[in-house]
């Protein structure tokens, strides 16, 4: 499972996000969008504006919910 969160530092749920993937010794790439290259990178992946953080991608395919769908996705993990 290949998991890439795309985060800012300020942000509450991406920290969450980190932390529930390192709990659970699941290897993830952080992203950071507060660089504008990587925040052009990811709104052109999505075809639309990132409105909100963490976007999180599970084996390529965008995971819907952010930081719930996550805990949802590793809750038998």
């Amino acid at each position: 499972m290949k998991i890439e969160i795309y985060g800012a530092e300020w942000c509450s749920f991406c920290k969450q996000a980190k932390s529930l993937c390192e709990s659970k010794s699941v290897p993830f790439e952080y992203i950071d969008v507060d660089d504008t290259a990587n925040l052009r990178a990811l709104e052109s992946r999505l075809g639309f504006k990132a409105k909100t953080v963490p976007q999180i991608f599970i084996d390529g395919a965008l995971l819907a919910g952010g930081f719930t769908g996550l805990q949802r996705e590793l809750a038998n993990n």
